[in-house]
C-alpha cells in the first residue's frame, strides 16, 4: 500500500494551498485547530460544498471524524466508521484515492447529507501507513476531476506532515505535564500519612497520568499467596469488597512470578483479572500492571485498565515504573509511620499498666491493714455471741464477707509479688463451673434467665488454679447475664478438642442470648480500661485473659446480630510451664501487659444500644 506522490498539474492555487498548510503549524500547535485550518484550504481549493478529516485508530480499524466543514455537528460528532464501510472507509482500507461522480450509484457510500451527489476521499500515509483519510463532496454530481484527485493527494501528503508535527508537539506538552503532575505526586507521597491515603493518590494520580479509565493498586500478600484489590479509581466501589485470590488464578500472575510488567493492548476470553470482573468482552480491553517493589520486596501490582485498546509507549512505560517505585516508597515510609505510632500507643499503655499497677499494690497494702484489724475483731465478737444465735449468724456473715475481701487484697498483692505464688493442682473443670453457677443462682432467676449445663464427666483433669478459674468463669457468666437483661438462656458447654495453636485442650463455651458485639468493639474488649457500659470499670475481661495466660491457654469470641455471643476459654491439658523473666521471675507488668490476643471469627456489623459487656 504506497500513497501516491504526484504533484503534476498544480496550478498556481494548489501551490499556494500547500504553502498555506505548511506553514499552519507555525501559527497554531494545537491539535484541532489544525485539522480545521487544513480542511478550510481543501475545501476552497476544490470547490467543495463541504468536507470532513478522519482519523484512523490502529488498534480497532475503525475511523472517527475529527472535524468537517459545512457539515452539522450532530450529524458526524461520534461517528466511527469500520475499515470499508462508506466511501471514507473504502478509501484507508484500499489505501487508494476514491472518487465517485454519483454516490448513488456506489455501494460503498454512506449518507451523512442527503443532498450530496459525488464524493472525493484521499488517504493520507505517514512511513507508508494510513492514519486518516481527508474526504470533500459536492452538491453535484461529477464534481471532482482527475486533477482536483491530484490536488488533493499532494494536499493530503503535505497535511500528513502537519498532522504529525501537531501531534508530536501535543505528545511533548503531554509528557510535560505528566513530568510535572509526577514530580507532584512524588511531592504528595514525601508527606507524613497513614497506608490508605497513601494508596488513594497513587489510584487517583495514576489514572489521571496514563488517561485510563480504572487504576487499582492489588496488595500482594506472601503469607497467604493471595492478592487483594485495596485501593481502586475509576471502579465500582464494590470492587473493593471483593474477596482475595490466588494469584495463580489472575491474570497478574506472570507480574508475581517474573516482577516484571505486563502489557496486553487487547483483552480476550482468556485473560480473566479478577474472577467474572475483567474478561474478554467486558468492560475492558487494555491492561498494564507494574509491580511495586521495595528492596526486593514484593508489595503489590498497580494496574491500569482502558475500555478502548491501546498500545502503552516507552514513555507510558517509565511513567508508571516511576509512579510505582514511588508507591513502594511511600508505603514503606507510611508503614514505619503506623508502626512508630503503634509503639508509642504501647509506650503509653505501659506507662499507664505499670501507674495502675503500683496504684493497685499501693492501695491493696492500705486496705489490708484494717481490713486485718477487723478480722482480729470479728474473732472475737464471734466468741463472745457464739450463744446468741441470731448475732451469731450476723456476725459469721460479715467474718465471711471480710475474709473475701482479705482474699481479693491478697491476690492483688500476688499479681504485684511472684506469680510462682500461684496455686496450681490437676483438678476437674466441672467443679470450679459449677461453684461459679451456685453463686449466681440468685441473679439468675431474678433476671428470668434459663441455664443449661453440658460439662461431661470424663474431661480430663487440668493443671489450673482454682480461684483463678473460678474468677474467669464468673467474669464471663455474669457479662452474658448482663447482655440479657430481659431473660434468655445461658449455656456453658465443655468439650476436649486440638486446637492448632494450643494442641490437645479443654474448650469452655459460655454463650448467651444478647444482642452481639459490634464489629468495631470486639478488637477493644481485652483492652483494660475499655467497657461499654456507664457503671463498668473495663477490667473484667482484660483480668479473665491474662488469668487465662497464666494457664497458658487462650479466649475467643464469637458472636452473630441477634444471636448472642460466645466466649470459649481454651485450657491446655498438658500442665502449664513456668515463664521465666531474666531473672527468673515475671513481674508486676510483665504481668499486665503479656497475654495472648484475641481471635475474633465473626462479629456483628453493628450493636444495638443495649449491648453490654465488663
Amino acid at each position: 500500500m504506497t500513497p501516491r506522490r504526484s504533484l503534476a498539474g498544480c496550478k498556481s492555487g494548489g501551490l499556494e494551498v500547500l504553502y498555506t498548510i505548511s506553514n499552519i503549524i507555525n501559527t497554531t500547535q494545537d491539535r484541532a485547530k489544525v485539522l480545521k485550518a487544513i480542511m478550510r484550504e481543501v475545501v476552497k481549493l476544490t470547490r467543495a460544498t463541504s468536507g470532513s478529516i478522519a482519523m484512523l485508530n490502529p488498534h480497532r480499524g475503525i475511523l472517527a471524524i475529527e472535524t468537517a466543514i459545512n457539515i452539522p455537528a450532530k450529524s458526524w460528532k461520534g461517528l466511527k466508521l469500520q475499515l470499508g464501510v462508506g466511501v471514507t472507509g473504502w478509501a484507508a482500507y484500499k489505501g487508494e484515492t476514491v472518487r465517485v461522480d454519483d454516490v448513488f450509484r456506489d455501494p460503498h457510500y454512506v449518507a451523512i447529507k442527503q443532498t450530496i451527489r459525488s464524493e472525493l476521499a484521499v488517504p493520507m500515509f505517514l512511513h507508508r501507513q494510513v492514519i486518516g483519510v481527508i474526504n470533500v463532496d459536492s452538491t453535484r454530481r461529477g464534481a471532482f476531476t482527475e486533477d482536483d484527485a491530484r490536488l488533493l493527494q499532494a494536499v493530503a501528503e503535505q497535511a500528513a506532515k502537519v498532522i504529525e508535527t501537531a501531534r508530536l508537539y501535543e505528545e511533548q506538552k503531554r509528557h510535560n505535564r505528566q513530568m510535572e503532575a509526577l514530580f507532584e505526586v512524588g511531592r504528595q507521597l514525601s508527606s507524613p500519612a497513614p497506608v490508605d491515603a497513601v494508596l488513594q493518590t497513587v489510584v487517583r494520580e495514576g489514572r489521571l497520568l496514563l488517561k485510563a479509565d480504572v487504576c487499582a493498586f492489588v496488595e500482594y500478600r506472601e503469607d497467604k499467596d493471595e492478592l487483594a484489590i485495596r485501593a481502586q479509581e475509576g471502579a465500582a466501589p464494590s470492587w473493593l469488597a471483593a474477596d482475595p485470590i490466588t494469584w495463580r488464578s489472575s491474570i497478574l500472575g506472570p507480574v508475581i512470578t517474573h516482577r516484571a510488567p505486563l502489557f496486553l493492548s487487547e483483552l480476550h476470553e482468556g485473560h480473566a483479572f479478577w474472577g467474572g470482573v475483567l474478561a474478554g468482552g467486558g468492560d475492558f480491553r487494555s491492561l498494564v500492571a507494574v509491580p511495586v517493589v521495595f528492596q526486593k520486596t514484593l508489595l503489590g501490582v498497580l494496574v491500569v485498565l482502558t475500555s478502548e485498546p491501546r498500545s502503552i509507549t516507552e514513555h507510558e512505560t517509565r511513567l508508571l515504573t516511576l509512579l510505582a517505585s514511588q508507591t513502594a516508597a511511600a508505603l514503606e515510609n507510611a508503614r514505619r509511620l503506623e508502626r512508630i505510632h503503634a509503639t508509642e500507643d504501647d509506650l503509653h499503655r505501659v506507662e499507664r499498666f505499670s501507674l495502675m499497677g503500683s496504684l493497685a499494690a499501693e492501695i491493696a497494702h492500705e486496705i489490708r491493714n484494717p481490713v486485718t484489724i477487723i478480722n482480729l475483731i470479728m474473732d472475737s465478737l464471734i466468741e463472745t455471741y457464739r450463744d446468741n444465735e441470731t448475732t451469731f449468724h450476723d456476725l459469721s456473715l460479715v467474718r465471711e464477707k471480710v475474709s473475701r475481701i482479705d482474699h481479693i487484697v491478697e491476690q492483688t498483692l500476688a499479681m504485684a509479688r511472684n506469680p510462682k505464688a500461684r496455686s496450681f493442682e490437676r483438678q476437674p473443670i466441672g467443679p470450679v463451673v459449677a461453684d461459679v453457677l451456685l453463686f449466681l443462682n440468685y441473679k439468675v432467676a431474678r433476671r428470668g434467665i434459663e441455664v443449661e449445663t453440658l460439662l461431661p464427666a470424663d474431661l480430663p483433669e487440668l493443671e489450673m488454679d482454682r480461684g483463678q478459674m473460678q474468677q474467669v468463669f464468673l467474669n464471663l457468666a455474669m457479662n452474658a447475664i448482663e447482655a440479657m437483661p430481659d431473660g434468655g438462656r445461658l449455656s456453658i458447654t465443655a468439650e476436649r478438642i486440638h486446637d492448632v495453636d494450643l494442641g490437645d485442650c479443654v474448650a469452655v463455651s459460655v454463650r448467651d442470648e444478647g444482642p452481639g458485639i459490634a464489629r468495631e468493639n470486639v478488637q477493644a474488649l481485652f483492652e483494660p480500661f475499655y467497657t461499654t457500659r456507664a457503671e463498668g470499670t473495663g477490667l473484667g475481661l482484660f483480668i479473665t485473659r491474662k488469668l487465662v495466660a497464666n494457664h497458658n491457654g487462650d479466649v475467643r469470641v464469637q458472636s452473630f446480630q441477634g444471636k448472642g455471643s460466645t466466649f470459649t476459654v481454651l485450657l491446655p491439658v498438658k500442665p502449664p510451664e513456668e515463664k521465666q523473666t531474666r531473672n527468673g521471675e515475671e513481674s508486676a507488668l510483665d504481668s499486665l501487659i503479656e497475654g495472648k490476643a484475641i481471635h475474633s471469627q465473626e462479629v456483628l456489623p453493628r450493636a444495638p444500644a443495649n449491648n453490654s459487656r465488663r
